[in-house]
């Protein structure tokens, strides 16, 4: 008789587990986190977290950023929504519910992992957490300056390119292009330098620094007089600027043809020339003769 109550207790015992498992299984599913890859110093943000619950209702749903907690949903309460004091975050509570929270005026102080964290309620409290990091970006103010000597160059020469971007945080990437084309370290003639980043410690901004290097050869110009060089920074898809400069060929010239000043290296070669001018020396005494002659029948 006990054996049989054991047995029936041990049956209801893993029912109730199965039913549990089925339940847990059913209750939360698919979290799906989207926070922005990249955001604008300055810009209002808004993360999302979407989640299936399936019958189960909803007990909390809470937003971390480094594991520290800076807003709460919770349905059953009054008001449902709550934000925390944490440092640099501003949480505008009228536009955050149950699957967003709006942050205004990011800085980029608040570069970091974000993770929504979503609990069932009673009896299971089943929780599911998924994180994602977003960076805030401090952009250049201005455009890149690009430096270009000689402005002017022979077959076999070399040129040089320096380009430099504002500060930024992080800093700029700075790409080249020769006559349209994109230029890395494969690039035929071109020696390309690595980066050079230097800092502001009073400001926290980065300013990149690249340099090229070009021996021109007459591929460099085509059908064309010039070699066009152009630099190009951008901070992820948030800002780009170009900056272009056109390198003129300078081609040798041959020195130019000097007319000889005395009168034997116009004539000497020229008979033509000399006779005539034999002919013009000999008039004025012809002329004399002439004259003395009529004079002296006079």
């Amino acid at each position: 008789m006990i054996s049989r109550r054991t047995s029936g207790l041990r049956n209801l015992l893993l029912l109730q587990l199965i039913i549990l498992l089925v339940r847990e299984c059913r209750s939360l599913r698919s979290v799906i986190i989207r926070v922005p890859e990249v955001v604008k110093s300055g810009d209002s943000v808004t993360l999302s977290c979407d989640y299936d619950l399936e019958q189960a209702a909803l007990y909390t749903i809470k937003w971390y950023r480094n594991h520290e907690e800076f807003y709460r949903f919770v349905p059953k309460e009054s008001p449902p929504s709550k934000a925390f004091s944490v440092p640099f975050i501003n949480v505008d509570v009228s536009k955050s519910g149950p699957t967003t929270v709006t942050l205004r005026g990011v800085r980029r102080e608040l570069t970091g992992k974000y993770a929504c964290e979503v609990s069932a309620d009673a009896p299971l409290f089943h929780t599911e957490i998924m994180a994602a990091h977003m960076t805030v970006a401090e952009l250049p103010n201005g455009g890149v300056d690009l430096n270009v000597q000689p402005p002017k160059a022979e077959i076999g020469k070399r040129v040089t390119a320096d380009c430099t971007s504002p500060g930024s945080d992080p800093a700029a990437n700075i790409t080249w292009f020769i006559n349209s084309e994109k230029v890395n370290h494969q690039t035929r003639n071109v020696r390309l330098y690595p980066t050079r980043i230097e800092t502001d410690s009073a400001l926290g901004l980065h300013s990149a620094k690249s340099k090229l290097e070009i021996t021109v050869d007459k591929t460099h110009f085509g059908n064309k007089n010039n070699i066009a060089i152009r630099c190009e920074g951008n901070v992820f898809s948030l800002w780009k600027r170009t900056a272009d400069a056109f390198v003129q060929g300078d081609t040798p010239q041959l020195a130019p043809f000097m007319e000889p000043t005395s009168s034997q290296s116009h004539t000497g070669n020229n008979p033509r020339l000399r006779n005539k001018s034999s002919k013009f020396s000999a008039f004025p005494q012809e002329f004399l003769v002439i004259l003395c002659v009529l004079l002296l029948k006079s």
